[in-house]
């Protein structure tokens, strides 16, 4: 009864479009097992505290649920950067850096990191200036998702932007794989989509373009004539064989900015990008994630999941349904938690 890791947790992973939900059946079983999947809006709190009371309803009550949460806040940073580690140690350095790329008034109050481009760790003070990730979000963003899960029973172990669990866990997968081309990864969110690109020499980034899924969404009003965004959202998740045919007509509004600034990438660095991952569309709209690469001719890179579980320890039933790519981020907040020798090399 004193063990706290014999208890089930939650893992969590919220976007602008949607909340992935899972239950971690017990934190200290290895294999880690996972079950009870399952998709809800973001700002359905009911929704979410239903799922909640339904799934460990002998657990909420006057204890906090554990939980391992993953977040994606409009204010975060990552952008590569030459990064002079041996400044690392001025107050202002890192803070004047962010300040440079976000205009923040406060700089300070940020959790700032300056991570390596390939590996993800963080840079200590060493060398020579190199490139690196300058990653940054603001403390105030972090403590209001911390208070927001706390408002529903949830008590996050490790609250992480689940952004740089994705960059990793996608880049180990196919390096496992085998595959040696550049991959650009799209984020789209509801009003802007983020763009990186995993190469030999570790992750590039992007400015944001400025269209997310609010735009498609705004194309799709015009083309289908619905009478509003609700309707128009219903007949995407449900589409026939003669609106998918069409899809490429629906996204050209983020093409127009996503095709020039992959062609820039590959002018300005002499490396291919051959493969697409979409990333943060709900599992209903993935379709438009393939919609989305054929408009800019690229192949679209479907994770093989089963092998990524495989190779990551984690037991995950799904109730027979099947794993949408989307996963793929959320999973990715628990892989550390199985033996190491099952982690994926």
């Amino acid at each position: 009864m004193f063990n706290r890791q014999a208890r089930p947790g939650a893992l969590l992973n919220q976007t602008d479009n949607f909340i992935q939900l899972a239950r971690l059946v017990r934190l200290d079983e290895k294999p880690l097992a996972v079950d009870a999947l399952t998709e809800i809006n973001p700002t359905d709190d009911g929704a979410l505290a239903t799922w909640l009371s339904t799934n460990f309803k002998d657990q909420l009550g006057s204890n906090y649920l554990p939980a391992y949460c993953g977040f994606h806040p409009a204010s975060r940073l990552l952008v590569r950067e030459t990064l002079n580690t041996k400044r690392f140690t001025e107050p202002a350095y890192l803070p004047g850096l962010i300040a440079e790329h976000t205009k923040a008034a406060n700089p300070r109050e940020w959790m700032i990191r300056g991570l390596h481009a390939s590996e993800g760790t963080v840079m200590t003070v060493e060398g020579v200036p190199r490139p690196g990730l300058l990653f940054g979000v603001p403390w105030d963003t972090v403590r209001e998702q911390q208070e927001r899960l706390l408002s529903v029973g949830l008590h996050p172990r490790r609250l992480e932007v689940g952004t740089l669990c994705l960059l990793g866990s996608l880049g180990r997968h196919l390096d496992h794989s085998g595959f040696v081309r550049a991959v650009a990864v799209c984020e789209v969110e509801y009003t802007q989509t983020r763009v990186y690109v995993l190469a030999k020499d570790g992750v590039h980034t992007m400015p944001p373009l400025p269209h997310g899924l609010l735009s498609i969404l705004e194309t799709a009003l015009k083309e289908l004539g619905a009478p509003d965004i609700i309707a128009v959202r219903q007949q995407l998740e449900d589409p026939p064989e003669a609106l998918r045919a069409h899809g490429r007509r629906l996204v050209r509004i983020i093409n127009r900015h996503l095709k020039p600034a992959l062609d820039h990438f590959e002018l300005r660095t002499g490396q291919r990008i051959d493969t697409f991952f979409c990333s943060q569309l709900p599992t209903k709209l993935e379709w438009l994630g393939q919609a989305l690469a054929a408009s800019i001719e690229l192949d679209l890179a479907v994770p093989n999941l089963d092998s990524w579980l495989s190779n990551s320890g984690l037991n995950v039933d799904t109730g027979g349904t099947t794993l949408s790519s989307s996963w793929l981020a959320t999973l990715s907040l628990v892989t550390d938690l199985v033996p190491p020798h099952a982690q994926p090399q």
